[in-house]
């Protein structure tokens, strides 16, 4: 009984919201709301008079339960304009404030109900429809103070006792305090909704950055939009990897066992380069590449990337037994200087450029299954802590012939 009675209420307050969606669909929601407001204070109202005297007060009963049933009618204006039940519902209260305010004289404090309607007239028009807004503050503002300066007695076919008065004040005062309390309170409700999802946006946003960019290469693009971010590091060490026999692997597995393979590899190697202090650059396929030493200098850049080398082959190994198949990586490595900084506007991405990078990404190409190989300028800088099996001169392609080196692990104490 209850889900039936909620969903019927909720169908209620929808109701002609069906064409419309976001701010404009939020202001009919409020409008709807008002006007069960507004009929539930005429009710009381007319049974108030009923039972003080039904044949004295007949004209005051009627029009009170008249307005009851007018203001259903509010909804069916909905399909017409956004605005137009609004509109009508505040013309409509305005009218029943006035006709009870002559009626029964300021003294009965109604006239204040005026002053709750003009509360709603942002929180039905919205800072879009600034005019209606402003109108309907000004109409009802100004007839509070026609009512207040000249109803000062009930209508002479109004015959009522002074203690009704007071009691018809007191009743009137708090309510519509209440209506006012409930505008304010709706206010500053939709605006901490508003500020809690622009906070969440702006979360987001600042998440998505630095899952793009750097940190510091973010806060430079947030300080300076536009501005051409390129920085020189004449030291610094690159690292490629690569999955060996992916792409006869590729072409037997369905595209989301493909991807799903790639991403929980090499999200595994992402936090990695965290652990490492490291900055991954980018993702090619089943290439992976991480840079040390950059955007911000590290003295020790190429063992933080040897370190995480032997990590992903020891991941990678690990991530095979589990997965139940033999799955190996090449890894090259070289240190020397590059120069990096951030290419595109619409989708900007941060990337390294230089000789020290193309011969890095040759030493994968041109390296072994299931090894670390690294030039004689990566081994001359870790020599001191990580042990080395040297494979001898190898021709590479647009380097001529090099001596290169196996990084097998750190040496033992």
């Amino acid at each position: 009984m209850g889900d039936v009675l909620k969903s019927r209420l909720f169908a209620w307050i929808s109701f002609g919201t069906e064409k419309f969606e976001g701010p404009a669909k939020r202001r009919i929601i409020m409008t709807n709301i008002l006007v069960m407001l507004t009929t539930a204070l005429c009710i009381p109202h007319a049974l108030f008079f009923l039972i003080y005297d039904a044949h004295a007060l007949w004209i005051p009963i009627v029009l009170t339960l008249a307005c009851a049933l007018a203001f259903q009618l509010t909804p069916l204006l909905h399909s017409y304009n956004p605005y137009a039940g609004g509109l009508y519902n505040l013309s409509l209260w305005l009218v029943f404030a006035m006709s009870i305010s002559w009626m029964f004289s300021a003294r009965s404090g109604v006239h204040f109900y005026l002053l709750a309607g003009a509360t709603t007239a942002i929180a039905i028009f919205g800072i879009r429809q600034n005019l209606l807004s402003v109108f309907s503050i000004v109409l009802g503002l100004a007839c509070f103070i026609i009512v207040d300066r000249n109803f000062s007695q009930p209508a002479s076919f109004i015959q009522v006792s002074d203690t009704f008065l007071d009691v018809f004040y007191y009743l009137s005062i708090p309510t519509a305090m209440l209506f006012i309390f409930c505008m304010v309170f709706y206010g500053f409700k939709q605006a901490s909704t508003a500020e809690s999802a622009l906070q969440r946006e702006y979360e987001y946003s600042e998440a998505l950055l630095a899952n793009m960019l750097p940190g510091p290469i973010a806060a430079q693009l947030k300080r300076h939009p536009g501005r051409t971010i390129a920085d020189s590091h004449e030291e610094a060490t690159i690292l490629f990897a690569d999955i060996v026999g992916f792409t006869p692997r590729a072409s037997h597995l369905s595209p989301d066992t493909l991807v799903k393979f790639l991403n929980q590899l090499f999200t595994r190697f992402d936090d990695l380069a965290n652990k490492h202090g490291l900055e991954k650059i980018k993702t090619l396929g089943d290439a992976f590449m991480v840079a040390g030493g950059m955007p911000e200098a590290q003295p020790d850049h190429a063992v933080r990337v040897a370190k995480m080398a032997l990590d992903m082959v020891a991941e990678t190994n690990k991530f095979a037994e589990e997965m139940g198949e033999k799955i190996e990586l090449r890894i090259g490595i070289h240190s020397g200087p590059v120069v990096a900084g951030v290419i595109g506007t619409k989708k900007p991405f941060y990337d390294v450029w230089g000789d020290t990078v193309n011969t890095a990404a040759r030493m994968e190409s041109f390296g072994t299954n299931g090894k670390i190989q690294v030039t004689a300028e990566t081994k001359k800088i870790l020599e001191a802590q990580f042990d080395f099996a040297e494979r001898g001169k190898v021709m590479i392609k647009g380097k001529g012939d090099l001596n290169l080196w196996y990084l097998e692990g750190l040496t033992k104490p």
